[in-house]
């Protein structure tokens, strides 16, 4: 298993999207979820060395 593997549905569509260059608005306005909830996806990433 790799790190990919722990992430939730959601946190690979931010992953996803953050690689097509959308930004923290587009994601939120996309996924139906807050911009807070994206930046805290965004460091989860990070911290995996995913983005």
């Amino acid at each position: 298993m790799n790190e990919i593997d722990f992430l939730t549905e959601t946190e690979k569509l931010v992953l996803e999207m953050l690689r097509f260059d959308f930004d923290e608005k587009e994601i939120s306005q996309k996924l139906g979820i807050s911009e807070h909830t994206v930046n805290s996806h965004k460091v989860k990433l990070e911290r995996f060395g995913l983005i």
